[in-house]
């Protein structure tokens, strides 16, 4: 009988065995040192906690729950695998077993929470009930799901490395994919999968290519750029129908056009997690809702990474996650800390057209002013009183501007503070 309530040093295999749910009983409070550190998530914000909270702490106990595989991998080379060659495999770093090892916790693969109790601060898992400490919840954020009528089958996104392994052997034999929707991840993977070799459509409701983040003339030239790789646009559209066709599959538009694809690849983004910590009681909106600390509305439960939502922001990015393993670190080991973010540059995996942005805070009026380069374009988002306060650099030589650009939004935030 397998007791997670007690501390051990080794996980069992990596594919977990079907373990009936059983009520499992906790040593007495005397015999553990300190309640564990319990947090619900593997993927970067969750052992990048893990790693941050041992290297500061070498004996606190911590525990990584997660429903996936536990191996530790990247999730932005997930939309970028197929033109370098990489299978899952190759794309999967260490394994939770010598995860446990080299850090000295303890990780519990394919172990689903089911419900938290906060008022006895217990966790009730597909494999019986743990305590905890101190709980954070790193469950990030799911594909949204479009209402598509019809055949569903061709259908399918990629938010793990489980769903990467699917992706991977649904392109077997597949020539013509088409993706819905023209945001950052579907640019990314319109990039990757024309890289490859395959014909791609690109389905989306906007005007151009990454609407929200980018200028109208840095969006044009980024469309440009990935039709002569091949990328083909279907835009200010959207997918209403699949149906089986004679070769694959038949999308009919709400423009009534068709496209004709052997596969769907659904990239319209992502939506927080927000069951489990609707569970607990916790306070949740777009996302599950923190204080400056990280903290929700429950004591002593705290969130971290896509699933968060902090000052009404959802910050889907590795940088802010980065601040915030840094902060709530210090919070968890006792001396707690407001977490800041600084300016944080987000880099587009698009090689067909390298680009950088740093977006302007929602709300800020004011205009882009665009200039063209050799190879791209720099474009500026200035407010109403002429600061600098967002950019845009497409190409390899604007690049060369980032700090540059970077330090004058900088110099206008704190003329601001």
């Amino acid at each position: 009988m397998l007791d997670i309530s007690e501390p051990v040093v080794a996980t069992a295999a990596v594919s977990a065995p079907v373990v009936p749910a059983v009520q499992l009983q906790t040593p007495p409070a005397a015999t553990l040192p300190r309640q564990p550190i319990v947090i619900i998530g593997s993927g970067y914000a969750g052992y990048g906690l893990a790693q941050a909270l041992r290297k500061a702490d070498p004996k606190v106990e911590i525990r990584v729950l997660t429903q996936e595989s536990g191996h530790l991998y990247s999730k932005p080379a997930l939309s970028i695998g197929l033109a370098q060659g990489k299978s899952a495999a190759a794309l999967s770093g260490e394994t939770p077993l010598a995860i446990e090892k080299r850090l000295n916790i303890r990780v519990y693969p394919h172990c689903t929470v089911e419900r938290i109790d906060s008022a006895a601060q217990r966790l009730h898992t597909n494999f019986g009930e743990m305590e905890y400490g101190q709980l954070v919840l790193a469950s990030g954020a799911q594909p949204i799901r479009l209402p598509i009528e019809g055949d569903t089958a061709a259908l399918l996104s990629v938010n793990n490395l489980h769903d990467y392994q699917r992706l991977r052997e649904r392109l077997v034999g597949v020539r013509r994919v088409a993706i819905l929707g023209d945001g950052l991840i579907g640019c990314e993977f319109a990039n990757d999968l024309a890289s490859s070799g395959f014909a791609v459509s690109v389905i989306g409701l906007g005007h151009w290519p990454m609407e929200r983040l980018l200028p109208e003339e840095a969006g044009r030239q980024l469309q440009l750029a990935l039709s002569e790789l091949g990328v083909s646009w279907h835009l200010e559209n959207t997918l209403q129908r699949i149906e089986p066709a004679e070769d694959g599959y038949r999308l009919s538009l709400a423009d009534g056009q068709s496209v004709e694809a052997d596969l769907v690849l659904s990239a319209v983004g992502l939506r927080p997690n927000l069951s489990l910590a609707e569970t607990a009681g916790v306070a949740v909106g777009r996302g599950i809702q923190v204080d400056a600390q990280l903290q929700t509305s429950q004591p002593g439960i705290y969130a971290l990474g896509d699933c968060i939502e902090i000052d009404g922001q959802l910050l889907p990015y590795l940088a802010p996650i980065n601040q915030g393993i840094q902060a709530l670190c210090k919070t968890l080991l006792g001396r707690p800390v407001k977490v800041s973010y600084p300016l944080m540059p987000v880099t587009v995996k698009t090689p067909a057209a390298p680009l950088c942005l740093l977006p302007p805070t929602v709300g800020v009026a004011g205009e882009w002013r665009c200039t063209l380069t050799a190879d791209g374009l720099s474009a500026g988002y200035y407010d109403i009183e002429g600061a600098l306060c967002g950019f845009v650099l497409l190409g390899r030589q604007a690049q060369l501007q980032r700090n540059t650009l970077l330090q004058s939004c900088q110099n206008a935030q704190r003329a601001v503070a």
